[in-house]
């Protein structure tokens, strides 16, 4: 089999990033043309003046902050829908070229998983609070603000399932599978968790999204199916969010032995479901000649 273009593999990992970016972008505008249609005779006003226009934008803008959850819980969905159309056409040109699609791992196994996740969602946090690179990250905190602003079965609706269900079809179904047809399994797992991290733009979320990338690529090798990532993924972002909206966080930092024993039994409950997982049979997947699809 004739290998791709270095090119041509550029693309394949980084195609999927630029539908979901064009599918915000194109949901942003409509959002923007509608309020403009809607506030015509006071669009057409802040033309006369610099200062009324700026008003104006900044009234846009506040308005599309309101609502950023539920303009990301739809850009999702439009992204998934054609996420799931490139994971089914890559899925063909595996089986195509000899590629066997993965054992999977049994259902009870899955309890694993919450054991891990949970756990690392809510040491990791506390860690991250420790540094205080919360503090100084401005770029989070207004992120944060924004994100925990509507109300919570609104948070946990879009950012617990919607937008896991997205994220895991895009970096692990799609980036992480395209990377790992042209090299290691590790290398391919350290990639696309940095890809992860940086994905999410702000220094504390980067950190945190590259270390949960790792752990959740680690699942969807080790499980063999899309379901093992997308469920830890749901249960740290919801843990995360009802953590928050119950003061949890403020409550285990009140005392510092209380905040400390939390995250040393989080870290030995997560280690130990990792155990767990680790004796999970290898879901590698055999390729007929080779694992590079033409």
């Amino acid at each position: 089999m004739q290998q791709k273009s270095l090119g041509t593999q550029i693309w394949r990992v980084f195609s999927p990033i630029l539908v979901h970016l064009g599918i915000t972008f194109l949901v942003e505008m409509i959002l923007v043309i509608g309020y403009n249609m809607k506030n015509l005779p006071e669009m057409l006003a802040s033309l006369e003046t610099q200062e009324a226009m700026m008003k104006y934008i900044m009234r846009l803008t506040d308005r599309m902050t309101e609502h950023i959850v539920e303009i990301t819980a739809a850009t999702s969905i439009l992204s998934l829908l054609a996420f799931l159309l490139m994971k089914r056409s890559d899925s063909k040109k595996e089986r195509e070229a000899g590629i066997l699609p993965s054992k999977k791992a049994s259902l009870a196994k899955y309890i694993w998983i919450v054991g891990i996740s949970i756990p690392f969602a809510v040491g990791l946090n506390n860690l991250l609070t420790l540094s205080n690179l919360v503090e100084y990250s401005e770029a989070y905190q207004n992120t944060a603000k924004a994100l925990y602003t509507p109300k919570p079965l609104v948070q946990i609706l879009c950012l617990g399932i919607i937008v896991p269900i997205m994220e895991e079809y895009l970096f692990r179904g799609l980036i992480y599978r395209r990377i790992r047809q042209n090299m290691s399994t590790g290398r391919a797992i350290f990639v696309s968790a940095l890809f992860f991290g940086l994905y999410h733009g702000n220094s504390v979320q980067i950190i945190y999204g590259s270390l949960c990338g790792l752990l959740l690529a680690y699942l969807y090798e080790k499980y063999g199916s899309m379901k093992a990532p997308i469920l830890a993924h749901m249960l740290m972002n919801i843990s995360s969010i009802v953590l928050t909206d119950v003061s949890g966080f403020v409550w285990m930092f009140t005392k510092p032995m209380r905040m400390a024993v939390i995250t040393i039994a989080c870290a030995a409950i997560a280690s130990t479901s990792f155990l767990f997982i680790r004796e999970i049979q290898e879901n590698t997947e055999v390729a007929s000649e080779e694992k590079m699809l033409q």
